[in-house]
């Protein structure tokens, strides 16, 4: 009979993630999740088999904290506050450590199921920047641009915000966040 589980699965991904997030793949070492998680090592690889898996498992864990944010551009509110509070948002979510998913774009370009997983996230965004933008015409605040081009656009924007956030100060940020909007009226 196999020994029940005594930690919370979701709460070691989330930990591993951070961890990941600040050191990267390469950078962190099973000992370094040993500590962090406060497991065995034979517990981890039970679990999720080894280093690779549990990144992944930690990234799937992490688009669930960015798809929060993400959720945001779907408000019922003027179209420029949603957005002004969408980036807001992410300024202030990279403000300790860049994201995790441009991290992970950067450091396992060559890893299909990584790079998978972060073409769904953008997508996903890019489907909200989307339908926040459609709003935006039919509320006369933007003229019927390219739409899908805008949007992939705006995904680009929160991209870079996540790596400037990290050496730049907040003021410059928002700045930059401005002159991104400028097809807002």
């Amino acid at each position: 009979m196999a020994r029940k589980k005594e930690f919370d699965i979701s709460q070691a991904a989330y930990k591993a993630a951070d961890v990941f997030r600040k050191k990267g793949f390469e950078g962190t070492s099973m000992q370094d999740l040993v500590d962090v998680l406060n497991l065995s090592r034979s517990s981890i690889y039970e679990t999720f088999g080894n280093k690779k898996e549990l990144y992944l498992v930690a990234l799937d864990h992490y688009t669930n904290e960015v798809d929060d944010m993400t959720s945001v551009l779907y408000e019922d509110a003027p179209p420029r506050m949603v957005l002004d509070k969408f980036f807001d948002k992410i300024i202030e979510h990279n403000e300790k450590e860049s994201c995790f998913m441009v991290q992970a774009s950067l450091e396992m370009m060559t890893h299909l199921d990584v790079m998978d997983r972060i073409s769904r996230n953008n997508l996903k965004r890019e489907k909200a920047f989307l339908y926040l933008l459609e709003r935006a015409v039919l509320d006369g605040v933007t003229e019927n641009q390219n739409l899908s081009t805008l949007s992939k656009y705006l995904v680009n924007v929160t991209n870079g915000l996540s790596v400037t956030s990290r050496t730049t100060d907040k003021p410059t940020l928002h700045q930059i966040v401005k002159m991104s909007l400028y097809f807002l009226k």
